[in-house]
């Protein structure tokens, strides 16, 4: 009896200290081949936007087709395969690109017979079904929280921070182009087709970085460089 309280103890004491986040079982349909490097996110209805931010959806059930969407954030290395003129971070080859605008971006995509994802592919990669704030549920301070500066890491390194569908860097690295144009309810029109809306990186000031939200939208003007901005594509079916 006492070897039995003992194991029950124990294998609590790992349940509560598993940072694993908890996937979302995906049957891949037969005929659909899912490139390698890619996560199939099948079609259906999801939470997207929230009803504290005005310029979201609200919280609304948007249904999408299936589609596929990189696993990863694309890397300097893989971006240099397509343009090789481009300036990488010294030995950083295995971190997201960056300095790419929008076509830029597109183009990219294109030359891998992809294409970007839309806002609403984005969200639900990120998020899943269950209308989660954070890609991996729980709440926490972001590691590097009182340092000064954009501090990237390599696209494959967070396996704590995945999503719900595998994903990652959704969240807490680079922002990422999307195709569709920043718009809300109420926006001037002097402001119609100016930006386009970028999804997932670090909430940064001086000496403050935190995760975005799921649903947080940003905006960016279509030729931003920034080092801070980078991609991932998507696939239709």
């Amino acid at each position: 009896m006492r070897w039995c309280r003992l194991l029950f103890l124990v294998s609590l004491l790992v349940s509560c200290t598993d940072d694993s986040v908890q996937q979302i079982e995906v049957k891949v349909p037969k005929g659909v081949n899912v490139p390698q490097g890619m996560v199939y996110i099948p079609p259906g209805k999801f939470i997207m936007g929230h009803k504290s931010d005005p310029k979201t959806l609200g919280g609304k059930e948007v249904s999408l087709k299936g589609f596929l969407i990189d696993r990863y954030e694309v890397s300097q290395k893989e971006y240099l395969k397509f343009k090789p003129e481009h300036v990488p971070i010294k030995g950083k080859k295995s971190f997201p690109v960056s300095h790419v605008s929008y076509s830029e971006a597109e183009a990219y995509c294109k030359w891998k017979r992809k294409r970007l994802p839309t806002e609403a592919e984005w969200e639900k990669a990120a998020r899943g079904t269950d209308g989660r704030k954070w890609p991996w549920l729980i709440f926490h301070s972001h590691p590097n929280n009182g340092f000064s500066g954009f501090l990237p890491e390599p696209v494959d390194k967070r396996e704590e921070w995945i999503s719900p569908y595998g994903v990652y860097g959704m969240g807490h690295n680079v922002w990422e182009w999307t195709s569709d144009w920043y718009s809300y309810n109420g926006m001037p029109g002097s402001e119609e087709n100016q930006y386009k809306t970028i999804r997932g990186g670090l909430t940064q000031t001086h000496l403050t970085i935190k995760f975005t939200a799921t649903y947080f939208r940003n905006r960016q003007k279509p030729d931003a460089k920034f080092n801070f901005l980078g991609l991932r594509c998507a696939k239709d079916v």
